[in-house]
């Protein structure tokens, strides 16, 4: 079972049952929330409680502080290898038009058209993710493979993503998947990641060791570690 409600609040609120569910979950995003529930307790989620409502608002304005940077206006987004250009055009036939230059890409969009709603927004993001991610299929396996070398890793490559969640990941068995999104950090913190993931290869946790692992490579770790946390270029 599965259906979604307009709340005046916080947005679309997207309601699912599923399958041995034994409680009520909710998952805050900047402009919705979805519910999952056994599907016995689907008849009781509403009406919220004034304690769930202020406890989603105030989860929405934590996410949407961090959320300013993934904002794009024409001022559009600037990377080490490349830009990306926003521009008005009364060129072209559709509403947006994407054309990759020397320099990177630029995004065209029509005269008329409200680059804050959430669809162009969408629309956007959704362009330069493709952009991304062929980008990323160059320069980060290749990246990787010097820094495993330069520092005696052994590693299996595994896929160039659009993961917002992480920026990249590390299996058991030694497989690392990269989120195309990490071109958008400057240089310094994007081998900062792909380190953390070679690392991994030998201390799958992050304890002591690991952090032993990462500090012998970067003395300075603590620096370079918080500035990721504060990088909030990825879109919701």
């Amino acid at each position: 079972m599965k259906y979604s409600v307009n709340h005046p609040k916080f947005g679309l609120v997207e309601v699912q049952s599923r399958r041995g569910s034994r409680q009520i979950t909710y998952k805050v995003y900047a402009d919705k929330v979805r519910i999952t529930a056994p599907l016995m307790a689907m008849s009781s989620i509403f009406p919220l409680s004034t304690e769930k409502e202020q406890w989603i608002l105030k989860a929405q304005a934590r996410i949407r502080k961090k959320s300013i940077t993934r904002f794009l206006t024409e001022d559009g987004l600037h990377a080490s290898a490349f830009n990306i250009d926003i521009q008005k055009s009364d060129y072209i036939k559709t509403t947006f038009a994407a054309q990759k230059t020397s320099c990177g890409l630029t995004i065209f969009y029509q005269p008329h058209i409200d680059l804050a709603t959430d669809k162009s927004q969408k629309i956007m993001w959704n362009i330069i993710t493709q952009f991304l991610k062929k980008e990323a299929k160059k320069v980060l396996p290749m990246r990787l493979k010097e820094l495993a070398e330069q520092h005696y890793f052994r590693y299996l490559m595994g896929n160039i993503n659009s993961a917002k969640s992480r920026w990249g990941s590390c299996s058991s068995s030694g497989k690392i998947n990269l989120s195309c999104y990490l071109l958008l950090l400057p240089d310094s913190l994007i081998d900062f990641v792909l380190v953390h993931e070679l690392c991994h290869t030998r201390e799958m946790n992050h304890g002591t060791h690991f952090k032993q692992l990462m500090r012998d490579i970067f003395p300075n770790y603590d620096e370079l570690n918080k500035k990721l946390k504060n990088s909030y270029i990825k879109p919701q």
